[in-house]
């Protein structure tokens, strides 16, 4: 049975039983900030299981998840993984412990026909009520029941004790024998067996209590049923596998990961790579797809360190001395599996086909920037060992440095280290690490628990849903339902208002909070949950709860907004005709000033390319097209072509926004009502944020047409600073860089005139001890200053460690040189000042810079004195 086939069977199984169905989340979690990646099936029912939400009681899903705790086991193991799929079931105050026991055991005996026997199941040593139903309504002897402990049958684990403080409660797992023959398996008790005989399968979770301080258990009013099943690990049951790699949904990227790699098919070849590779694809593939882009930061950083564990498990595979490869990792090669993963799981994921093209230029970008570090790494590394040879111990500052700044893998530190004979100071290395974890820690925002609440006032999340009127009106009354309040800053709820609040990129609207007795100035709007929350400053008075009052939204704000926004949407448009499909939005910014629009490109656009995007905005902008909003079913709305920002989560309708023949997109910010209301859109800039992903910025209405005028006024100072018409600029800049070039040929002769004139090393090997460096000086003969300062610059990117001191006599003038090598541009020694101390001695005088100084005089006699000086200027200062 195929993993695609079992998915479906979980999930028709459920539907019949009366359970919603829901599509899977994101990997991305919505308005959850408490949460780094979706990593469970009741990561996106939290407000269920937190009684925010009431409006389902029984669901099932099969939901993408990401876990990075364990990578260093993935593909070591038979059932590890990064990304994988997890199958579940959710009662919410509705079925409780013998409705979820029936489920599982009736799904997996009569749905999977696994045999009963092949069965075993353990619950929490407490928890006689789960016993009881498994041996008296399921029939499971007592003796193969194992009754375990917090750490391995409570939810979260060890909760009792440990915490985190929230919903809880115990759990009962189910296991598959995978036979007697199973290597390492012993006799015995099952639950004795630590060899992998026996597979977890499901784990149904019943949570009953709530956790709070001291570990008191305090019983939930109503309590929840939440089950995760892997699919992946069922595959491998139901296909009678020994390892989840080796399941029909691997087997080809397997093979491709081999050909990416050069390899053909070997007994010798460590599967462990091959299949850690392929997980961490997969993983990346999903991640990149639903909008996360390699960083060094965040969910970004994640990433990229999946990118990187997954290169590194290539060039380790390219190393083993069984294959003979003889070859090093040199091109990228993940990028190339791609299409594979995508092959495998696009009937599912359909987004995964339209992403494949952004998602390979990031990811071949990404490859490229690392293979390039490696070699910086392996370089910096080498040099190290070398220094380090005789200790024979590799601080693991150095192994943190490598891993922190080069994204080197400490594990290629160690084993590159343990190769030479070297030892680590493993207890540094750990250490750093661990302050690194605490950093990161207290600098974001994710939780130790999936129940952590958002630093939202609890009193707003039992408001109700705000009412939204702000696609028909810019002003409304509304009634107060909350406010809060710190001297004259706070925020405030309405029951209904026209503010949009922020979101899609775009920014909260600005205005004003009018009552009998108050005036609030509304800085800026936001959604908490699903109430609207205006947040701004008390101009006068004061306000009361359930009073109304007029909410007017800043109109010359909202249609700035508008404009930007509408022009978004074309833009990425634009973009698609001009570059092609591959272009995929992973981030936006629209406020009244300003468009600010991320995609997935992987190289710069030329400046036709702008002009094309621009022209074909503008064009749109002309025709004055109407901009139509409607509300659709988004399976219809998806197949009918609309585009969908990846990564968001949206509900079975939404609102489409369409400009025929043009843009379709999802969207729920404010837009214009025909595109001719934008005005003008202009390109003000196009640069990289990473690893195949650009930005654009533009303006649009008055804003683009002050800056264009902005534009003129520049053009009309430089013709007048170039003694020219405006017309006439580019004419005359042409020909200033035509001389210019001359001057910098001159230049050049002249350079190399100096260097074949003067013996640079003979000049270089004559140099004198001046304290701790070295003094080069020459005196020429009828050479002007010129000639001294190319003879000079040649010194300085060939000498190291000196002060140079050029003299030359011409037409009774004497010219003088002064200049620092590169390398002491920070000591203590400063040319200008020495220049100037010995001018006087030439009878003349001197400037320049701390590193260059230049000057002369009327006085020839006096070039030997002025040299005897400079040396002890030098050996003082030093």
């Amino acid at each position: 049975m195929k993993l695609t086939d079992i998915r479906k069977r979980f999930l028709d199984f459920f539907s019949t039983k009366g359970h919603v169905i829901v599509k899977s989340d994101s990997l991305i979690p919505q308005g959850d900030p408490t949460l780094l990646f979706t990593g469970a099936g009741m990561n996106q029912f939290k407000d269920y299981f937190l009684g925010l939400r009431t409006d389902l009681k029984r669901a099932a899903s099969s939901q993408k998840c990401l876990r990075t705790g364990d990578l260093d086991q993935v593909g070591k193991t038979p059932y590890h993984h990064s990304f994988f799929e997890m199958l579940g079931n959710f009662s919410f105050g509705d079925y409780f412990k013998e409705e979820a026991i029936a489920f599982a055991w009736e799904f997996l005996t009569k749905e999977m026909k696994i045999s009963k026997d092949k069965l075993f199941v353990s619950v929490h040593e407490k928890d006689g009520e789960a016993f009881e139903i498994w041996v008296k309504k399921i029939g499971v002897a007592k003796d193969l029941i194992a009754r375990l402990g917090d750490q391995s049958n409570f939810w979260p684990a060890n909760a009792p004790k440990l915490g985190p403080n929230g919903p809880c409660g115990p759990c009962s797992e189910i296991f598959f024998d995978q036979g007697s023959n199973y290597p390492g398996a012993t006799k015995g008790f099952w639950a004795d067996d630590n060899s992998g005989r026996y597979a977890e399968i499901w784990n149904l979770v019943f949570t009953q209590f709530e956790r709070q301080e001291g570990g008191k258990l305090v019983p939930l009013k109503a309590k929840n049923i939440d089950t995760g099943m892997g699919l992946e690990r069922l595959a491998c049951v139901m296909q009678g596998k020994k390892n989840n790699f080796e399941t029909d949904v691997f087997q080809q990227i397997n093979k491709t990961v081999r050909s990416a790699l050069g390899l053909s098919e070997n007994p010798k070849m460590p599967l462990e790579h091959i299949y850690a590779i392929s997980d961490h694809v997969r993983a990346i593939v999903f991640a990149i797809t639903d909008g996360v882009i390699p960083s060094n930061e965040g969910r970004g950083y994640v990433i990229r360190k999946l990118i990187r564990r997954a290169l590194w498990r290539g060039y380790e595979l390219l190393q083993v001395p069984n294959l003979n490869t003889g070859r090093r990792l040199e091109k990228p090669f993940l990028y190339k599996i791609v299409p594979e993963v995508v092959a495998a799981m696009k009937d599912v994921y359909p987004n995964l086909s339209e992403a494949a093209g952004s998602v390979r230029t990031t990811l071949q970008s990404e490859e490229e920037r690392f293979l390039n570090t490696l070699e910086t790494g392996l370089a910096i590394l080498e040099n190290q060992l070398a220094s380090l040879k005789h200790k024979k111990i590799l601080p693991g500052e150095t192994v943190f440095q490598l891993y922190d700044t080069y994204g080197f893998p400490d594990e290629l530190t160690k084993k590159i280290a343990h190769e030479q004979g070297f030892e680590i100071e493993q207890q540094q290395f750990d250490r750093l690490m661990e302050e690194q974890r605490k950093r990161a820690k207290a600098s974001s925002k994710i939780a130790d628990t999936i129940f952590a609440v958002s630093d939202i006032n609890q009193d707003l999340l039992k408001l109700p849903e705000t009412k939204f009127l702000g696609y028909q009106t810019l002003e409304a009354e509304g009634k107060i339902l909350w406010s809060n309040f710190s001297g004259e800053e706070g925020a405030i709820a309405l029951d209904q208002t026209p503010f949009y609040p922020e979101g899609g990129g775009q920014v909260g609207d600005q205005g004003i909070l009018e009552g009998k007795k108050f005036s609030f100035s509304v800085l800026y709007t936001q959604k908490k949950e699903k109430v609207i929350v205006h947040y701004g400053k008390l101009i006068k008075g004061n306000l009361q709860f359930g009073e109304t009052c007029q909410a007017k939204v800043n109109k010359e704000f909202r249609e700035a907004t508008k404009r930007n926004h509408t022009a978004t949407h074309l833009l990425q448009a634009a973009l698609r005709t001009v570059l092609g499909p591959h272009v995929r939005q992973v981030g936006s910014l629209v406020n009244p000033e300003k468009l600010r629009f991320d995609f997935t490109h992987g190289r710069v656009l030329t400046n036709q390319e702008i002009k094309k995007v621009e022209d074909w905005v503008n064009e749109t902008v002309l025709e004055s097209n109407a901009v139509q909003a409607t509300q659709q079913n988004y399976d219809v709305a998806i197949k009918s072509g609309v585009l969908a920002f990846f990564g968001d989560k949206y509900a079975n309708d939404v609102r489409v926004i369409e400009v025929p023949g043009r843009s379709k997109e999802l969207c729920g910010g404010t837009h214009c009502h025909q595109t001719g209301e934008i005005g003008a859109f202009v390109i003000t800039s196009e640069s990289s944020i990473g690893s195949g992903v650009r930005r654009i910025e533009a303006i649009t209405g008055m804003n683009a047409v002050r800056y264009l005028k902005a534009l003129e006024e520049k053009l009309s100072r430089i013709s007048i600073l170039l003694k020219v018409n405006p017309d006439q600029v580019m004419e005359r800049i042409e020909k200033l860089q035509k001389k210019l070039k001359e001057l910098e040929q001159t230049g050049k002769t002249a350079a190399k005139a100096a260097t074949e004139t003067v013996d640079l090393e003979s000049l270089m090997r004559s140099a004198k001890p001046a304290g701790k460096v070295k003094l080069i000086s020459k005196v020429i003969q009828n050479e002007d200053l010129g000639f001294l300062r190319q003879l000079a610059d040649q010194l300085r990117m060939q000498a190291k460690q000196s002060v140079i001191a050029l003299f030359s006599t011409k037409d009774s003038k004497v010219n003088m040189i002064i200049a620092l090598t590169k390398d002491l541009s920070n000591s203590l020694l400063d040319a200008q000042k020495m220049a100037q101390t010995i001018a006087p001695l030439l009878e003349g005088s001197a400037g320049g810079r701390k590193d260059l100084a230049q000057g002369g005089g009327r006085n020839e006699q006096g070039i030997a004195r002025a040299l005897e000086t400079l040396s002890k200027l030098i050996q003082e200062a030093k």
